[in-house]
């Protein structure tokens, strides 16, 4: 969570039903194994307080960012239903909440709307991955399996993934 986004490879070895259940967990979600383990130890590592409190404020900072973008997703399908574009009308409340968007560009260091910022890329992988989970929906799927992503303009995000909604 450094500015300078420094990664170190882990190459480790588990038990064949753990290694399954992180498996099914991740394609459940639409997420890669090695995202759903990043995640796993980034909170452990939080929890435990070995990270500089630096890094554990940033950590903090983006699940907090996260769990209210859950939360407005929550309440639009309460008030409106479910549509495929509730992920970007959650972002686009999210947007809209002065608080909300003070905290995302003290997380992301910069301008929410510039892309390019390497820092936007885990928080706003997370966004759209805690939002369909926390909805307990699944992505739409184009018929080769792919994720359906549809891009956006003048948003911190550019592409969302849309949701399957049984008609």
């Amino acid at each position: 969570m450094s500015d300078a986004r420094e990664t170190v490879k882990l190459s480790i070895r588990l038990d064949r039903p753990v290694y399954d259940a992180i498996a099914n967990e991740a394609k459940a979600a639409d997420r890669t194994i090695t995202e759903v383990v990043q995640s796993v130890l980034a909170e452990h590592a939080c929890n435990v307080g070995s990270l500089d409190p630096k890094v554990i404020d940033d950590y903090r900072l983006m699940w907090g960012l996260i769990d209210e973008a859950v939360k407005k997703a929550h309440h639009i399908v309460q008030s409106h239903g479910l549509s495929s574009d509730v992920t970007y009308k959650a972002i686009q409340a999210c947007e809209g909440d002065d608080s909300w968007i003070k905290r995302y560009e003290k997380y992301v260091r910069d301008n929410p709307f510039k892309h390019g910022n390497p820092r936007k890329g885990t928080i706003n992988k997370e966004l759209g991955f805690r939002i369909v989970a926390g909805l307990g929906v699944f992505a739409a799927k184009k018929p080769d399996g792919k994720p359906v992503k549809v891009p956006v303009n003048g948003s911190i995000i550019q592409s969302y993934t849309a949701i399957a909604v049984k008609v």
